[in-house]
């Protein structure tokens, strides 16, 4: 890992950054203005965090973007979880249960039978791998995501909706005799 990613983990630490992404990378470009108002904070707080931001590679100037209209897009980054940080794992604790709060307003919502209901998945599988295999899962399923219509894009169906699609391979620890 380089440094480089260990800041970039530590800048995505502060609670009103990950907001930030993730109104960029469901709803798209904004400009820091637009994003205060949404978030209920001043535009220079969002102004000085979507620089940190973009310091790091997480969002761009989107196309058009000049001067105070300056608007921002979301810029898929992957980053590398230093080994033996606190900070990291706090992160990753962090972004986890953010996700566990999106899935559980979507199960409290869902009607049974709907479209979304009927396409949506949740599964959890047990495998024993080699480091070599579990690097071809991982660069099998960015194959299978890359084609896919990002959040912002602009050729969206009206009928298109945000989805989240999280996946984790990692292997478990060794128990002890």
């Amino acid at each position: 890992m380089d440094s480089d990613d260990s800041h970039a983990v530590k800048a995505l630490t502060h609670p009103l950054r990950l907001r930030l992404l993730d109104l960029l990378r469901y709803d798209g470009p904004a400009t820091a203005s637009e994003l205060g108002r949404r978030l209920d904070e001043s535009s220079g707080a969002t102004s000085y965090h979507l620089r940190q931001l973009a310091r790091h590679g997480f969002v761009e100037d989107a196309p058009g973007s000049h001067g105070r209209e300056r608007r921002w897009r979301y810029r898929e980054r992957p980053v590398v979880v230093p080994a033996d940080d606190g900070q990291s794992r706090g992160l990753l604790a962090q972004i986890l249960s953010r996700e566990a709060h999106a899935l559980d307003r979507y199960l409290a919502s869902r009607t049974p039978g709907d479209a979304w209901d009927e396409a949506s998945f949740f599964r959890s599988r047990a495998l024993r791998l080699t480091p070599e295999e579990l690097d071809a899962l991982r660069r099998g399923l960015e194959a299978l995501l890359a084609p896919l219509r990002g959040a912002d894009a602009p050729d969206t169906p009206p009928d298109a909706r945000p989805v989240h699609v999280l996946s984790f391979g990692f292997p478990l620890p060794l128990e002890e005799p």
